[in-house]
């Protein structure tokens, strides 16, 4: 080869372009972000408008209607999902991957922005959604000696810019806060007794308190802005405020109305520990460093509570940057730990330290100089680029060893180190380059898989071909300069010690008796083949019985429980169920840490939500997945009707079942029937239904004659019903600095009945008080409590969590009884961790042949023939059987990392095959006979073949037998490879020097000259 030839002769070229690619990476890794997952750019986006007091079926009229008929005709739009809830509507837009989804965001606002809604609707809200959204890191706040307005205030003012300036940090949400707020409340008796109109009233204190610019003031040399100010400072001066009266003496608001400084209305609750607190979640920005981000979260947190000792204290709670870290550590340990054994592997075989020293260099050289691509095309060290590097430490000694073995054969022949280094890379070269290509060309098709998935593991396809390419190029440098400069002519071994004697010893017998058993069948071709065909076919039985799962569970010490009260349960009632839901989970060894919210959701009290820390894995007996396992069931205890249920992890289910239909009484009733079959499945959490229990309220139906005849609209109604029972703003409140609201209401009781909403008058026209029970009937009805569509079609999805090792039959199970039950107007999909899945199947399965396509395309381009690729390429089948018995062995399941597991192994696999064949093909250029050729090439080459399967299944040791976090993952994969690596070798060795030699004794038809050639 040209480049180890100018390598040799100009050592000094050689070291520096190493060492350039060292300094490269070595800068690099100072600037790689350190994350979870590879940061995806996802293709949703999320459109919300909230109206305060609508009830879901109106706003599924009027916000939810409208913002899917906006969004329907948007380039590149795929799905739209859409609910109506208590206040609210939100649309959830998923567009096709080519789509700019930044461009598609602007759109999404341009489309809401040109629909008519209610005018007192709040502004839309609209973002895209992104993979690492979700906050890593979380703490609350509490203080004994401040207020909890003062300390809302510290946290608004004061500690969240503090939070923001920190790099990395993207967005600060807070929770827990209370807003200070006047409240006028009117006293109903005294305004039906001196017949005063709320609306009137709200008016008069409207037009008194302004703050409004009233023009300039100009003289000769200066000028003045004018201000006309009535804002009040204090409770009394609102108190004070004069309302006129036609006819009727002045009065103040004092005389009808108490003033309360205050709070808005508290919607939600937060406690941690049983300690009413603040909550702070953090969320990273797009290419930030979790790590050194939390590093300095921590550092102001400390440099706070020093500060603030005696005021305020703030506890972290949660911190996703120290599961990070540890499995940040976990890889590099295990990256270090597989080098070690992959470099003793070569020791063992080669019984010579410069040897052993000059293949070792291949592993820093390639995995630094990869740090430099990564960096340059801006992927962090996440799981995915971790993963990659941790699988080709293996890989990457596999052409440091194939050129150093053959150099030193060469050697032994009596060449000069420097011939014997120049012949032997150039001998070795057209191997060298194959098997690196091969594995390269697998990984082309990963890191271009469709879907949400190929994204992901972009990163991964990505890092593993440039570091195989990498070490392909110390190969063919650093190896064959530094063997001609670290040895004069010697035998392979030199000077052996006795344990160095007793391994040649074994070598030799084991080669002798693989020598005999190749020879054998090489008699007995077709029996080999048909044996070899019954093994693959056996292959395809075994993965029948294997358990199938989209992702291996991570025990990240925390568990979630969710808790789902009647609709229209009071905030107070929803703290007390769940301080006693609280108290019941305190009493499981091995919780640290609870984090309770009430009213998290839509702002409806009726959700309770706990998220729960655990102590480290390697200081319980059960797993987290067991620990939520149990806990829902016992927490079944404290359901008291049928409108109340439990959820388990609604972060990330693994079922999310779609039904939809456009009759929507047939979609629930079926609906009821899935849920029902989904709960007696084994292994399966508690399902949940997206359809609520019932809710209601009080519906105010005007007499359109009475009302009328006695002058009052039914706005009118309305909107006194709105000031008095939901508080209308009339202004502003100055103190401390700082505008608050001034809110007019009536105040509001526990115990509010039909009875007082029916007293309350409503003015007509000429201001007379005309009591509401006259002129409106006022009833209780039942309504949806929330709608749900996707695509505009009425939708319920049912999810459920999954603990055991095979969704895959749980699906089977699922799809086989909506088969036999559905109605023909239903339709089904499936979302969650079961939708990926069935798109994972598809994708690896389309990744798979892709690979053997450009395996094979690389190898005809080598091999100038197509004979030696398809002998090589049979050697792929073989590895299957040994990966999934590995798996069933293991009690593991076939994830979507054992699946890439499983391309990994084309690459590798061949490796074996493309040895052998390729120095078979040279014998046979030189006259020798097929079989004999193939004999000599199993000799000569078996030794490389064991080193680097062994290198390789060395360097998998870590991944299988590694425990703490990220592990669980990496082990799937880690099983995978080495069972499919020890079939496919076992194998390898004997059937594809006879599929090989049957090829180059068959003659294809001379009408396809080219082939037959």
């Amino acid at each position: 080869m040209f480049l180890s030839t100018v390598s040799v002769k100009r050592p000094y070229f050689s070291s520096m372009l190493n060492i350039v690619v060292i300094i490269f990476g070595l800068l690099a890794f100072a600037n790689i972000g350190i994350d979870r997952d590879p940061n995806v750019d996802l293709p949703y986006v999320s459109a919300s408008v909230t109206y305060k007091g609508m009830n879901p079926k109106t706003a599924e009229q009027l916000l939810l209607n409208p913002m899917e008929e906006a969004f329907k005709s948007l380039p590149g739009l795929k799905r739209i999902e859409g609910t109506a809830g208590q206040d609210y509507a939100r649309v959830f837009l998923e567009f096709h991957l080519n789509v700019d989804i930044d461009k598609a965001t602007a759109d999404v606002r341009n489309a809401i922005g040109a629909i008519d809604l209610p005018k007192d609707a709040e502004k839309p809200a609209v973002f895209k959604l992104k993979n690492n959204a979700r906050p890593f890191m979380s703490f609350d706040i509490t203080s004994d000696k401040m207020s909890e307005q003062d300390l809302s205030t510290y946290v608004n003012k004061e500690l969240k810019p503090l939070l923001q300036r920190i790099s990395g940090v993207g967005q600060v949400n807070i929770s827990g806060t209370i807003d200070r707020e006047i409240h006028i409340n009117l006293n109903p008796s005294i305004l039906n007794a001196l017949h005063l109109n709320p609306n009137q009233i709200k008016k008069e204190i409207d037009s008194q308190i302004v703050n409004k610019p009233s023009g300039v003031l100009r003289n000769s040399d200066s000028q003045f802005s004018i201000i006309t100010n009535t804002i009040p400072s204090s409770v009394d001066n609102i108190a004070k405020i004069p309302i006129a009266q036609k006819d009727k003496p002045l009065i103040r608001v004092e005389d009808f109305a108490t003033i309360q400084d205050t709070h808005a209305e508290v919607t939600n609750y937060s406690e941690v520990n049983g300690k009413k607190s603040i909550v702070i979640n953090v969320i990273k920005e797009s290419k930030g460093n979790i790590v050194e981000t939390a590093s300095q979260l921590k550092k102001l947190i400390e440099n706070l509570n020093k500060t603030n000792k005696d005021q305020l204290h703030i506890s972290i709670n949660l911190d996703d940057s120290i599961y990070i870290s540890e499995a940040y550590h976990n890889v590099r340990f295990d990256i270090i730990l597989g080098s070690i054994l992959a470099i003793l592997v070569v020791y063992l075989f080669l019984h010579d330290w410069r040897n052993t020293f000059i293949c070792s260099l291949a592993i820093p050289t390639s995995i630094i100089g990869t740090l430099a691509v990564i960096n340059y095309l801006g992927f962090t060290l996440n799981s995915m680029t971790l993963l990659a590097l941790t699988l080709a430490i293996g890989i990457l000694v596999d052409d440091a060893i194939v050129v150093i073995e053959n150099i030193h054969r060469h050697k032994i022949m009596g060449k000069s180190a420097i011939t014997a280094a120049i012949d032997g890379s150039q001998e070795i070269g057209l191997a060298a380059i194959a098997v690196t290509l091969a594995i390269a060309a697998v990984f082309v098709p990963v890191a271009y898989m469709e879907g949400i998935i190929g994204r992901y593991f972009y990163e991964f396809g990505m890092t593993v071909s440039v570091a195989v390419l990498i070490s392909l190029f110390v190969a063919f440098t650093v190896v064959p300069m530094l063997s001609s400069k670290l040895g004069a002519q010697q035998s392979l071994h030199g000077k052996e010690i006795q344990w160095q004697i007793k391994f040649n010893h074994f070598f030799h017998i084991f080669q002798s008796n693989y020598q005999k058993i190749l020879k054998y069948s090489l008699q007995k071709k077709k029996t080999t083949l048909l044996a070899g065909i019954l093994i693959f076919i056996l292959s395809i039985f075994l993965l029948k019985f294997v358990p199938k799962n989209f992702q291996s569970m991570e025990d990240e010490s925390v568990s979630y429980l969710s808790f789902q009260l009647a609709q229209g349960t009071p905030l107070e009632e929803a703290i007390k169920r769940g301080k006693e839901i609280r108290d019941h989970i305190r009493t499981y060894p091995g919780t640290t840490d609870i984090i309770m919210n009430v009213g998290s959701n839509n702002d409806s009290a009726s959700s309770i939500s706990f998220t729960i820390k655990l102590v480290n894995p390697k200081n319980r007996a059960y797993s987290t997945n067991e620990f939520t396992q149990r806990l829902n069931e016992s927490a079944k205890k404290f359901i008291r009707n049928s409108n109340e249920k439990i959820g388990g992890n609604g972060y990330n289910r693994a079922i999310y079942l779609d039904l939809y239909s456009t009759d929507s009484q047939i979609l629930y009733e079926y609906s009821k029937k899935v849920l029902q079959h989904i709960t007696e499945i084994k292994d399966i959490g508690i399902p949940e239904s997206s359809v609520s229990d019932q809710a209601y309220e009080y519906r105010v139906t005007p007499d359109f004659i009475k009302a009328a005849s006695l002058g009052v609209s039914p706005n009118n109604i309305a909107e006194t019903l709105q000031l008095l029972y939901k508080g209308e703003k009339v202004g502003e409140y100055y103190a401390e600095g700082r505008y608050f609201d001034i809110k007019i209401l009536i105040p509001t009781k526990k115990e509010q009945t039909i009875n007082s909403l029916a007293g309350i008058f409503i003015f007509s026209e000429k201001g007379d008080p005309v009591l509401l029970s006259s002129i409106a009937s006022i009833e209780k009805v039942q309504i949806e409590p929330i709608i749900n569509h996707i695509n505009g079609i009425t939708n319920v999805t049912i999810s459920a969590d999954y603990f055991g090792k095979d969704l895959g039959n749980i699906m089977t199970q699922i799809n086989k009884y909506i088969a036999e039950t559905k109605p023909k107007s239903v339709d089904t999909s499936y979302g969650g961790q079961a939708e990926l899945l069935d798109q994972s199947s598809g994708m690896v399965s389309k990744a798979l042949l892709l690979a053997l396509v450009f395996i094979f395309i690389v190898l005809s381009a080598q091999f100038e023939n197509f004979k030696a690729p398809l002998a090589i390429l049979f050697s792929i089948p073989l590895s299957f059987s040994g990966a999934f018995l590995a798996i069933l062995i293991t009690g593991k399941s076939l994830t979507i990392d054992a699946m890439i597991g499983i391309i990994l192994l084309l690459g590798l696999v061949t490796k074996n095959a493309i040895l052998l064949i390729e120095f078979a093909q040279q014998k046979i250029a030189e006259g020798i006979d097929v079989d004999k050729a193939l004999l000599e090439s199993a000799v000569v080459r078996l030794r490389p073949i064991l080193m680097t399967t062994l290198t390789m299944i060395a360097g998998m040791l870590p991944l299988i037998f590694g425990t703490g976090a990220g592990h669980e993952a990496y082990s799937n994969l880690g099983v995978t490879v080495t069972g499919g690596l020890i079939s496919s070798t076992l194998l390898t060795l004997v059937v594809v020097p006879c599929v090989y030699s049957l090829l180059i004794k068959f003659k294809f038809p001379k009408k396809i000259p080219f082939i037959s050639k």
